[in-house]
């Protein structure tokens, strides 16, 4: 048994070595000089459709993702449209980051989402798009979000009816209190990239990684990081993989780092799922490096490595 967030979890004994690597980063988020955040318990992040019609009256949902027509011809009963761009946009010229929070915190306000009442997220089904908006909502402070595991579609194999009425949302009051602990700019990576205790997970795919597949001016990866495609966090019906999977495979890529951990891809998305990932795993000290592989593979003087 390991105790897990104050609730005694059984686990197979070559799990409780990944536990206590994941461990470390906790301790090292939540020691003296940081101040403890306040946000959803690892254990309750991810929900279930029943879990969902079971609160609907008392949450606000968001279908994040997919685009007006797919919305218009089924969503969650109540679920407020909220197009991608709210959270992933052009901005200082880089693709795919998120705008300035005050204008984000109003748009998700026009949704419905209020600082003091729970918000759902959910996308087509693999949690991409979910992933980047339950980061971003994370980022702005508020202290209560979950995701539908598998989406739309798990609503859907769940027996649940889907609505076709669009209706307008009630305005809620959400205003923005960023928290900068969630957030990773190139700064941070470059003065952090040669530590050893610190952990860059890339999660783009190997042909990526290693410049096989290049997307921005230059091909590869920083130095130093480590790649674990975001594919490896799903299940065949893309449901995030049971917590003692992704616990075996996140413990040993952080193995020996007790520092911040930073997720990347190319446009901070993928990276978001993976930010998911190890919040569900109880990793408090993870970020999203929201420039990604579009800024720094653009930047001439970043370095970079083409070695696996």
């Amino acid at each position: 048994m390991v105790l897990l967030n104050g609730k005694r979890i059984a686990v197979p004994a070559a799990i409780v070595f990944g536990l206590a690597v994941i461990g470390l980063g906790v301790a090292f988020a939540t020691g003296v000089f940081e101040e403890e955040i306040v946000r959803t318990a690892p254990e309750e992040i991810l929900v279930s459709p029943e879990w969902v019609q079971e609160n609907a009256d008392e949450v606000t949902i968001l279908d994040v993702g997919r685009d007006s027509d797919a919305f218009a011809a089924g969503h969650i009963p109540g679920a407020a449209f909220v197009d991608r761009v709210v959270v992933w946009d052009t901005v200082n010229d880089i693709d795919g980051m998120l705008p300035d929070p005050d204008i984000v915190a109003a748009d998700l306000a026009e949704a419905g989402v209020s600082n003091d009442r729970p918000v759902v997220v959910y996308d087509g089904g693999n949690g991409l798009w979910a992933s980047r908006f339950f980061w971003a909502i994370e980022y702005l402070g508020h202290e209560q979000v979950h995701l539908l595991d598998g989406g739309v579609g798990a609503w859907s194999d769940a027996g649940l009816e889907l609505s076709e009425t669009i209706e307008v949302p009630e305005r809620g009051d959400f205003v923005a209190d960023v928290r900068p602990r969630l957030i990773a700019d190139q700064e941070f990576v470059l003065e952090q990239h040669e530590n050893e205790s610190f952990a860059i997970l890339d999660t783009r795919s190997q042909a990526e990684f290693t410049g096989d597949d290049v997307r921005s001016a230059r091909g590869g990866h920083i130095p130093g990081s480590l790649n674990i495609d975001w594919t490896n966090n799903l299940s065949d019906a893309d449901h995030f993989r049971p917590f003692e999977e992704l616990a075996e495979l996140y413990g040993e890529a952080l193995e020996g780092r007790d520092g911040p951990a930073v997720t990347l891809c190319q446009t901070g998305v993928r990276g978001a799922h993976t930010y998911v990932v190890l919040r569900v795993l109880g990793e408090e000290d993870v970020r999203v490096y929201d420039g990604s592989w579009a800024e720094w593979g653009n930047d001439e003087t970043a370095p970079i490595s083409n070695e696996t």
